[in-house]
Protein backbone atom coordinates (compact mmCIF):
# COMPACT_ATOMS: atom_id res chain seq x y z
CA UNK A 1 0.00 0.00 0.00
CA UNK A 2 1.57 3.28 -0.97
CA UNK A 3 1.71 6.41 1.23
CA UNK A 4 -0.81 8.06 -1.22
CA UNK A 5 -3.20 5.35 -1.30
CA UNK A 6 -3.62 5.83 2.34
CA UNK A 7 -4.25 9.81 2.23
CA UNK A 8 -7.39 8.74 -0.50
CA UNK A 9 -10.93 9.03 1.50
CA UNK A 10 -13.62 7.03 1.50
CA UNK A 11 -16.48 7.08 -1.01
CA UNK A 12 -19.25 9.01 0.88
CA UNK A 13 -21.58 5.71 1.00
CA UNK A 14 -18.97 3.67 2.86
CA UNK A 15 -17.71 4.10 6.65
CA UNK A 16 -14.85 6.50 7.22
CA UNK A 17 -13.55 3.86 9.91
CA UNK A 18 -14.23 -0.15 10.40
CA UNK A 19 -13.32 -1.88 13.40
CA UNK A 20 -13.69 -5.61 13.99
CA UNK A 21 -13.71 -7.98 16.98
CA UNK A 22 -10.40 -5.59 18.51
CA UNK A 23 -8.83 -7.47 21.41
CA UNK A 24 -5.88 -5.42 23.75
CA UNK A 25 -4.26 -7.09 26.50
CA UNK A 26 -1.80 -6.18 28.34
CA UNK A 27 0.53 -8.57 31.44
CA UNK A 28 0.17 -7.98 34.76
CA UNK A 29 2.08 -10.63 37.09
CA UNK A 30 2.16 -13.89 35.09
CA UNK A 31 -1.26 -13.49 33.96
CA UNK A 32 -3.06 -11.59 30.97
CA UNK A 33 -5.80 -8.61 31.49
CA UNK A 34 -8.13 -7.97 28.36
CA UNK A 35 -9.00 -4.24 28.34
CA UNK A 36 -10.80 -4.29 25.09
CA UNK A 37 -12.58 -7.38 24.29
CA UNK A 38 -13.94 -8.33 20.80
CA UNK A 39 -15.17 -4.92 20.31
CA UNK A 40 -16.53 -3.69 16.86
CA UNK A 41 -18.41 -0.48 15.57
CA UNK A 42 -17.98 2.23 12.47
CA UNK A 43 -17.96 5.68 12.02
CA UNK A 44 -19.10 7.14 8.77
CA UNK A 45 -17.82 10.48 7.25
CA UNK A 46 -18.87 13.54 9.39
CA UNK A 47 -20.13 11.49 11.98
CA UNK A 48 -19.17 11.42 16.04
CA UNK A 49 -18.74 8.38 17.91
CA UNK A 50 -19.13 9.06 21.66
CA UNK A 51 -17.88 6.18 23.57
CA UNK A 52 -18.76 6.09 27.32
CA UNK A 53 -18.23 4.17 29.98
CA UNK A 54 -16.59 4.58 33.78
CA UNK A 55 -12.75 5.13 34.36
CA UNK A 56 -10.55 1.79 33.14
CA UNK A 57 -13.72 0.71 31.01
CA UNK A 58 -11.16 0.74 28.12
CA UNK A 59 -12.79 4.29 25.98
CA UNK A 60 -8.61 4.99 25.78
CA UNK A 61 -6.88 2.10 25.06
CA UNK A 62 -9.80 1.46 21.62
CA UNK A 63 -8.50 5.53 21.02
CA UNK A 64 -4.60 4.45 21.22
CA UNK A 65 -5.26 1.59 19.16
CA UNK A 66 -6.90 3.01 16.40
CA UNK A 67 -4.33 5.83 15.96
CA UNK A 68 -1.85 3.11 16.20
CA UNK A 69 -0.32 4.21 19.44
CA UNK A 70 -0.82 0.63 20.58
CA UNK A 71 -0.51 -2.94 18.77
CA UNK A 72 -3.86 -4.31 19.26
CA UNK A 73 -3.56 -8.37 19.80
CA UNK A 74 -6.22 -9.28 17.69
CA UNK A 75 -9.16 -7.99 15.58
CA UNK A 76 -8.98 -5.78 12.52
CA UNK A 77 -8.67 -1.60 11.86
CA UNK A 78 -9.14 0.15 8.32
CA UNK A 79 -9.71 3.40 7.76
CA UNK A 80 -10.76 5.01 4.22
CA UNK A 81 -10.82 1.60 3.13
CA UNK A 82 -7.41 0.79 3.99
CA UNK A 83 -6.34 -1.51 6.57
CA UNK A 84 -3.77 0.20 9.19
CA UNK A 85 -4.36 -2.39 11.74
CA UNK A 86 -0.51 -3.37 11.44
CA UNK A 87 0.83 -0.72 9.44
CA UNK A 88 4.64 0.85 10.15
CA UNK A 89 6.97 2.90 8.46
CA UNK A 90 5.95 5.40 5.66
CA UNK A 91 2.84 4.41 5.81
CA UNK A 92 2.50 5.18 9.16
CA UNK A 93 3.29 8.60 9.07
CA UNK A 94 1.09 8.56 6.14
CA UNK A 95 -2.16 7.82 7.91
CA UNK A 96 -0.87 9.78 10.81
CA UNK A 97 -2.31 13.14 8.85
CA UNK A 98 -5.43 11.36 8.44
CA UNK A 99 -5.58 10.66 12.09
CA UNK A 100 -5.02 12.76 14.87
CA UNK A 101 -5.70 12.66 18.41
CA UNK A 102 -6.52 15.49 20.95
CA UNK A 103 -5.13 14.30 24.05
CA UNK A 104 -7.15 14.64 27.77
CA UNK A 105 -4.55 16.97 29.29
CA UNK A 106 -3.41 20.45 27.63
CA UNK A 107 -1.15 20.66 30.08
CA UNK A 108 0.94 17.76 29.60
CA UNK A 109 0.37 17.23 25.72
CA UNK A 110 1.93 21.06 24.97
CA UNK A 111 5.84 21.18 24.58
CA UNK A 112 6.16 23.68 27.43
CA UNK A 113 9.28 25.07 26.12
CA UNK A 114 7.89 25.74 22.48
CA UNK A 115 5.95 28.98 21.26
CA UNK A 116 2.75 28.75 20.17
CA UNK A 117 3.52 29.29 16.18
CA UNK A 118 6.37 26.29 16.98
CA UNK A 119 3.75 23.70 17.93
CA UNK A 120 2.11 24.58 14.21
CA UNK A 121 4.79 25.41 12.09
CA UNK A 122 6.62 22.01 12.56
CA UNK A 123 3.09 19.65 11.44
CA UNK A 124 2.34 22.48 8.72
CA UNK A 125 5.91 22.12 7.33
CA UNK A 126 6.26 18.78 7.31
CA UNK A 127 2.98 17.65 5.85
CA UNK A 128 1.75 20.56 4.21
CA UNK A 129 5.48 22.53 3.05
CA UNK A 130 5.46 25.51 1.16
CA UNK A 131 7.32 28.88 1.41
CA UNK A 132 7.86 30.50 4.74
CA UNK A 133 5.45 33.12 3.84
CA UNK A 134 2.84 30.47 2.81
CA UNK A 135 3.61 28.29 5.63
CA UNK A 136 2.67 31.54 8.24
CA UNK A 137 -0.32 32.19 6.78
CA UNK A 138 -1.80 28.94 7.41
CA UNK A 139 -0.94 29.08 11.18
CA UNK A 140 -2.53 32.31 11.06
CA UNK A 141 -5.53 30.78 9.74
CA UNK A 142 -5.48 27.68 12.31
CA UNK A 143 -5.22 29.67 15.27
CA UNK A 144 -7.99 32.55 13.84
CA UNK A 145 -10.31 29.27 12.99
CA UNK A 146 -10.20 28.34 16.81
CA UNK A 147 -10.67 30.67 18.32
CA UNK A 148 -6.98 32.34 19.10
CA UNK A 149 -5.85 36.02 17.87
CA UNK A 150 -2.77 35.15 15.99
CA UNK A 151 -0.94 38.93 16.88
CA UNK A 152 -1.81 37.77 21.26
CA UNK A 153 -0.80 34.56 21.35
CA UNK A 154 1.67 33.43 18.87
CA UNK A 155 4.89 34.20 20.48
CA UNK A 156 3.92 33.21 23.92
CA UNK A 157 4.62 29.76 25.74
CA UNK A 158 2.02 27.05 27.14
CA UNK A 159 2.21 28.75 30.65
CA UNK A 160 0.98 31.73 29.29
CA UNK A 161 -2.19 30.92 27.85
CA UNK A 162 -5.43 29.75 29.90
CA UNK A 163 -6.64 25.89 30.19
CA UNK A 164 -9.03 26.79 27.22
CA UNK A 165 -6.90 28.37 25.09
CA UNK A 166 -3.86 25.76 25.71
CA UNK A 167 -6.44 22.61 24.33
CA UNK A 168 -8.09 25.02 21.43
CA UNK A 169 -4.21 25.14 20.69
CA UNK A 170 -3.99 21.11 20.83
CA UNK A 171 -7.22 21.10 18.15
CA UNK A 172 -5.31 23.53 16.34
CA UNK A 173 -1.97 21.49 16.03
CA UNK A 174 -4.34 18.57 14.81
CA UNK A 175 -6.10 20.50 12.60
CA UNK A 176 -2.83 21.27 10.94
CA UNK A 177 -2.26 17.98 8.99
CA UNK A 178 -5.43 18.28 7.33
CA UNK A 179 -7.00 15.19 9.24
CA UNK A 180 -10.20 13.54 7.94
CA UNK A 181 -10.38 11.70 11.54
CA UNK A 182 -10.07 12.59 14.92
CA UNK A 183 -9.82 10.55 18.41
CA UNK A 184 -10.54 13.14 21.66
CA UNK A 185 -9.63 11.24 24.65
CA UNK A 186 -12.07 13.70 27.32
CA UNK A 187 -10.77 16.99 25.90
CA UNK A 188 -12.89 19.15 28.29
CA UNK A 189 -12.49 16.82 31.44
CA UNK A 190 -9.56 19.08 32.07
CA UNK A 191 -10.83 22.51 32.01
CA UNK A 192 -13.24 24.63 33.71
CA UNK A 193 -17.03 24.04 33.64
CA UNK A 194 -17.63 27.66 32.59
CA UNK A 195 -15.39 26.95 28.80
CA UNK A 196 -16.31 23.41 28.09
CA UNK A 197 -19.23 24.46 25.91
CA UNK A 198 -16.95 26.54 24.29
CA UNK A 199 -14.86 23.99 23.50
CA UNK A 200 -17.43 21.85 22.76
CA UNK A 201 -19.37 24.13 20.32
CA UNK A 202 -15.68 24.86 18.39
CA UNK A 203 -15.61 21.20 18.12
CA UNK A 204 -18.92 21.21 16.74
CA UNK A 205 -18.01 23.72 14.58
CA UNK A 206 -15.14 22.01 12.87
CA UNK A 207 -17.18 18.61 12.40
CA UNK A 208 -19.55 20.29 9.93
CA UNK A 209 -17.17 22.65 8.63
CA UNK A 210 -14.79 20.08 7.39
CA UNK A 211 -16.81 16.60 7.50
CA UNK A 212 -14.52 15.46 9.85
CA UNK A 213 -15.07 12.39 11.71
CA UNK A 214 -14.83 11.94 15.62
CA UNK A 215 -14.42 9.08 18.17
CA UNK A 216 -15.18 11.19 21.59
CA UNK A 217 -14.28 9.54 24.66
CA UNK A 218 -16.17 10.65 27.34
CA UNK A 219 -17.35 9.54 31.10
CA UNK A 220 -20.19 12.06 30.50
CA UNK A 221 -23.44 10.87 28.71
CA UNK A 222 -24.39 15.12 28.70
CA UNK A 223 -21.85 15.80 26.52
CA UNK A 224 -22.15 12.96 24.79
CA UNK A 225 -25.50 13.27 23.29
CA UNK A 226 -24.65 16.61 22.64
CA UNK A 227 -21.77 16.11 20.41
CA UNK A 228 -22.01 12.69 19.55
CA UNK A 229 -24.39 11.27 16.91
CA UNK A 230 -24.52 8.00 18.39
CA UNK A 231 -23.49 6.55 21.80
CA UNK A 232 -21.57 3.24 22.35
CA UNK A 233 -21.67 2.35 26.03
CA UNK A 234 -18.31 0.30 27.14
CA UNK A 235 -17.93 -1.66 30.24
CA UNK A 236 -14.69 -4.23 30.97
CA UNK A 237 -13.62 -3.90 27.46
CA UNK A 238 -17.75 -4.93 26.37
CA UNK A 239 -19.84 -3.24 23.98
CA UNK A 240 -23.40 -3.12 26.48
CA UNK A 241 -25.16 -0.87 24.43
CA UNK A 242 -25.31 1.17 21.18
CA UNK A 243 -28.18 3.57 19.28
CA UNK A 244 -28.24 7.14 18.11
CA UNK A 245 -27.80 9.55 20.74
CA UNK A 246 -31.09 10.79 21.48
CA UNK A 247 -32.39 6.92 21.70
CA UNK A 248 -29.85 6.01 24.45
CA UNK A 249 -30.23 8.96 26.77
CA UNK A 250 -34.30 8.70 26.40
CA UNK A 251 -34.67 4.75 25.99
CA UNK A 252 -31.96 3.04 27.93
CA UNK A 253 -32.52 -0.88 27.77
CA UNK A 254 -29.17 -2.01 29.39
CA UNK A 255 -29.11 -1.79 33.41
CA UNK A 256 -25.51 -0.45 32.88
CA UNK A 257 -26.41 2.49 30.77
CA UNK A 258 -29.52 2.96 33.06
CA UNK A 259 -26.48 3.20 35.95
CA UNK A 260 -24.59 5.56 34.21
CA UNK A 261 -27.91 7.53 33.75
CA UNK A 262 -28.75 7.54 37.06
CA UNK A 263 -25.75 8.89 38.01
CA UNK A 264 -25.71 12.21 35.13
CA UNK A 265 -26.49 14.93 36.90
CA UNK A 266 -29.90 16.89 35.21
CA UNK A 267 -30.40 13.94 33.48
CA UNK A 268 -34.07 12.04 32.41
CA UNK A 269 -34.24 9.20 34.78
CA UNK A 270 -34.06 9.94 38.13
CA UNK A 271 -33.88 7.13 40.47
CA UNK A 272 -31.53 5.11 42.84
CA UNK A 273 -28.72 3.35 41.07
CA UNK A 274 -29.48 0.62 40.09
CA UNK A 275 -26.93 -1.96 41.15
CA UNK A 276 -26.01 -4.64 44.05
CA UNK A 277 -22.30 -3.76 44.89
CA UNK A 278 -19.69 -1.01 43.54
CA UNK A 279 -16.40 -3.16 43.09
CA UNK A 280 -14.07 -2.84 39.60
CA UNK A 281 -14.80 -5.72 36.94
CA UNK A 282 -13.02 -8.84 36.27
CA UNK A 283 -10.81 -7.94 33.38
CA UNK A 284 -8.63 -10.96 33.31
CA UNK A 285 -8.57 -13.39 30.04
CA UNK A 286 -10.09 -16.10 32.24
CA UNK A 287 -13.56 -14.55 33.17
CA UNK A 288 -16.52 -15.91 31.70
CA UNK A 289 -20.20 -14.48 31.15
CA UNK A 290 -20.83 -10.98 31.55
CA UNK A 291 -18.17 -8.22 33.39
CA UNK A 292 -21.12 -6.74 34.65
CA UNK A 293 -22.98 -9.59 36.04
CA UNK A 294 -21.92 -8.99 39.71
CA UNK A 295 -23.06 -5.68 39.98
CA UNK A 296 -26.14 -6.11 38.09
CA UNK A 297 -30.00 -6.40 39.90
CA UNK A 298 -30.95 -8.92 37.70
CA UNK A 299 -28.12 -11.38 36.65
CA UNK A 300 -28.69 -14.71 36.54
CA UNK A 301 -26.64 -17.77 36.16
CA UNK A 302 -27.01 -17.53 32.24
CA UNK A 303 -24.80 -13.96 32.77
CA UNK A 304 -22.15 -15.11 34.84
CA UNK A 305 -21.75 -18.82 32.44
CA UNK A 306 -21.71 -16.78 28.94
CA UNK A 307 -21.46 -13.35 27.58
CA UNK A 308 -24.47 -12.33 25.91
CA UNK A 309 -24.89 -12.32 21.75
CA UNK A 310 -25.77 -8.68 20.63
CA UNK A 311 -29.06 -8.33 19.76
CA UNK A 312 -30.83 -5.28 17.93
CA UNK A 313 -33.69 -4.28 19.95
CA UNK A 314 -34.74 -1.89 17.90
CA UNK A 315 -33.56 0.06 14.67
CA UNK A 316 -30.17 0.91 15.03
CA UNK A 317 -30.13 0.21 18.99
CA UNK A 318 -28.19 -2.51 19.86
CA UNK A 319 -27.58 -4.36 23.50
CA UNK A 320 -26.07 -6.74 24.97
CA UNK A 321 -27.40 -8.33 27.59
CA UNK A 322 -29.88 -11.97 28.90
CA UNK A 323 -32.49 -9.87 31.10
CA UNK A 324 -33.00 -5.88 29.26
CA UNK A 325 -35.39 -3.95 31.26
CA UNK A 326 -37.69 -2.50 29.43
CA UNK A 327 -37.34 2.04 29.82
CA UNK A 328 -39.29 3.81 31.95
CA UNK A 329 -40.96 6.70 30.79
CA UNK A 330 -39.51 9.72 30.64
Amino acid sequence: MSSKAIEKISPLNQPLVEVKDLVMRFPLHKDWIRAVDKVSFHIDRGEVLSLVGESGSGKTTIGRLLLRILEPYRGTMSVANHDITHIRGKNLVSYRRMAQMIFQDPFASLNPVKTVESHLLFPVKKHRGGHIQQINAVVDELLTRVGLSPQETRRKYPHELSGGQRQRLAIARALAVEPAFLVADEPISMLDVSIRAGVLKLMNELKREFQLSFLYITHDLASARYFGDRIMVLYAGKVMESAMSRELVRNPWHPYTKLLLAATPGGYHVESLPEKVNEPPDLSESRRGCPFAPRCLYSTRECFDNMPETQEISPGHFIACYHPQIPSES
